[in-house]
């Protein structure tokens, strides 16, 4: 089973087992439909859990699992990520693409292949590409002002060469 992230638990709420989730995902809709099965990341195992309920606090979503209904179940799975059977994920149109398709890329300035592509932090300025080049990780807003290209096909992302970026 391949599986994709779609959000990381960042706190607990309440004493009755709710968890607050930053989302990675465009379709929480579907993603947070009472019913929906995901699974917490947790200690190199995958915990299925089942949503109860949903509902957004400022940026934030607020989760309630089927599973727990308690804080002292749910207080262990701070900082884990909730994830996604890759099966359910939406096919996306031409130039969109998922965040898992990212991490692993070569990353080009011009046509030098500068290094790859190993994390994507997500920040409230926004997202932060982790790039390793020559051994050393150099973080790379992604923003349009910063990347050229992303193509998905060619495992290829291409940066804008900006003085004192790397």
């Amino acid at each position: 089973m391949k599986l994709i992230t779609i959000g990381k638990i960042v706190n607990t709420h309440g004493l009755n087992g709710s968890l607050k989730v930053k989302s990675f995902t465009d379709f929480k809709e579907q993603r947070y439909k009472k019913g929906t099965t995901l699974y917490i990341s947790f200690k190199h195992e995958y915990i299925p859990v089942t949503v109860f309920s949903q509902q957004e606090i400022k940026n934030l979503d607020l989760i309630k699992f089927e599973e727990f209904d308690n804080i002292n179940q749910v207080e262990q799975f701070k900082g884990c990520d909730l994830v996604i059977d890759k099966k359910f994920i939406h096919e996306l149109e031409e130039d969109n693409f998922y965040f898992d398709q990212i991490i692993g890329m070569n990353v080009y300035q011009k046509d030098n292949l500068i290094g790859k592509c190993t994390d994507i932090r997500d920040y409230p300025q926004g997202e932060i590409l982790v790039v390793n080049v020559d051994g050393k990780n150099r973080l790379i807003p992604f923003r349009k002002e910063f990347i050229e290209e992303v193509n998905v096909k060619e495992n290829k992302l291409s940066i804008i060469v900006w003085e004192g970026l790397l």
